[in-house]
């Protein structure tokens, strides 16, 4: 801390970042440790007031100004909902109030970033009453925004600057840091070590961006359609300096860790050669199902690679086609086989109720599923529709209306999207739900559909098994409880939490 009880106060300006994200279990602000180092350079003095472990929040924010009196606040949302069709869940109101509460006692600029406002940054600013945003990664437009404040300079041409100019917002296009110029980062500013404790693992950072095209995603809008690789030496010094602290539990948190397959591999074999690292960490990725080269996966499991989350959304080809999806039926069993040749364990996320999806399709997927012998298979129905997707564009072209059948959730009033929306296809009938499941009853390799256990949002479950000592991606604690109880319908979900 920058203030205490004896009135020194740290001469440099007081940063306060604050992290909004109170979802359980716990999920560490990534982006904090990441901006520490910048801030510190560009001569800035932050402190953290971290809100996910706060029992009353408005004090902790009290508290904050009346021993450091901020000069600047950093506010991060990281998710704009529970994106659950089961849960509809929205944050934004939230942060609106923690941020009039910043207001109530401080008259210093707020500043909103994070992955969930980069959504819909213009919209967001406006919703929840920040002076200003930073779209997309913060590095270099966060410190150099408050450097000019302080001067007095003007700030319109700041890359990723959201800010009001009279009546309107102004959005300046984000820019796109070389991660080769970016040195690893000491993750010692955020808890880390209490959220590995309380969330069960701690992310790092490959790559970013993703220049996939698919029709629901906002992943290239909110990290750039240009994917930018760390040198992987960079990445597993990171990886090394937790694990040395004793934190060994990792998710690499690309939109896709097989983006790039060379890069893939060489971040394997940067582990390889740090002496017993592989054997000292397991570690956890999302991925795609094409390409994935026998080598490749190889090489992750040499590395200590725990399993992969495979976002396939389909098993239906005229589904892939129709979002957009790179990799076909035939990719999916090849991703499989290649996963149990290297002993490399694996799940498949299927999505279900995108505009062309009918029984048919869906049924296509369960059925393939089945034939290749998917060890774990998630399944979910509903889309949710985010802003600024082709899945945004679908439903403007439909009518945003309570009169479209397809629609549930947030409708009328809820033009922006901000809200949670989600596109289910009517002629899938009212009983979708149902029909589905019965398919898979009683086969366990499927997780039961859009049921509460699949929600990370408060999700009772898993506090409990991370709090007895689960570690790892939260689909594989799940599915080691799950065996356990010998649970495979949403009804053991009921007993188990009675």
């Amino acid at each position: 801390m920058h203030g205490g009880p004896s009135g020194y106060r740290d001469a440099r300006p007081v940063v306060a970042m604050v992290n909004t994200n109170r979802i359980r279990p716990v999920v560490a602000p990534i982006a904090f440790d990441y901006l520490y180092e910048p801030l510190c350079e560009a001569g800035f003095a932050p402190i953290l007031l971290d809100l996910c472990f706060e029992d009353d929040w408005r004090p902790a924010i009290m508290r904050m100004v009346a021993r450091n009196a901020p000069d600047f606040w950093g506010v991060t949302l990281r998710n704009t909902d529970d994106a659950c069709f089961s849960g509809k869940h929205s944050f934004l109101d939230l942060v609106r109030d923690m941020i009039n509460e910043i207001r109530a006692w401080s008259a210093s600029p707020v500043v909103l970033g994070g992955v969930g406002f980069s959504i819909a940054p213009g919209a967001i600013l406006s919703r929840c009453g920040a002076d200003f945003g930073i779209q997309r990664e913060g590095e270099r437009s966060f410190p150099e925004l408050m450097s000019r404040l302080r001067k007095g300079a003007p700030v319109d041409d700041i890359p990723g600057l959201v800010f009001r100019r009279r009546d309107e917002i102004v959005v300046v296009p984000p820019g796109m840091a070389d991660l080769s110029e970016t040195p690893a980062r000491r993750r010692a500013f955020v808890d880390n070590a209490r959220y590995f404790a309380e969330g069960g693992m701690v992310a790092i950072e490959t790559k970013r961006g993703c220049n996939r095209s698919c029709i629901y995603c906002v992943e290239p809008g909110v990290k750039g359609r240009k994917v930018r690789l760390r040198p992987p030496a960079l990445a597993v010094d990171e990886m090394e300096r937790l694990a040395d602290r004793g934190l060994d539990a990792f998710h690499i948190n690309d939109s896709e860790f097989n983006l790039d397959v060379e890069h893939a591999h060489a971040f394997c074999d940067e582990i390889r050669r740090r002496g017993d690292l592989a054997r000292r960490i397991r570690w956890y990725a999302y991925g795609m199902p094409h390409p994935f080269p026998q080598q490749l996966a190889d090489a992750m499991i040499a590395a200590g690679c725990a399993g992969m989350n495979f976002g396939v959304d389909s098993a239906d080809d005229r589904i892939l086609r129709a979002i957009r999806r790179t990799f076909r039926q035939r990719h999916i069993v090849q991703m499989l086989e290649t996963c149990r040749k290297a002993g490399l364990l694996s799940m498949i996320e299927l999505l279900f109720g995108f505009p062309e999806e009918t029984y048919e399709t869906a049924e296509n997927s369960i059925r393939f599923m089945q034939a290749c012998d998917a060890p774990l298979v998630s399944l979910t129905a509903g889309i949710r529709v985010f802003p600024g997707t082709v899945m945004a564009e679908i439903v403007a072209r439909e009518g945003l209306s309570n009169s479209n059948p397809n629609l549930h959730g947030a409708i009328e009033g809820n033009e922006q999207m901000l809200e949670p929306l989600f596109y289910l296809p009517s002629r899938l009938g009212p009983d979708f739900v149902g029909a589905i499941s019965r398919l898979v009853a009683g086969d366990s390799r499927f997780l039961p559909m859009n049921s509460p256990i699949m929600n990370y949002d408060d999700n009772v479950i898993l506090v409990e098994e991370i709090a007895k000592g689960a570690r790892g991606a939260y689909w594989d604690i799940l599915n080691r409880w799950r065996k356990r109880q010998s649970l495979d319908e949403p009804a053991g979900l009921t007993e188990a939490r009675s």
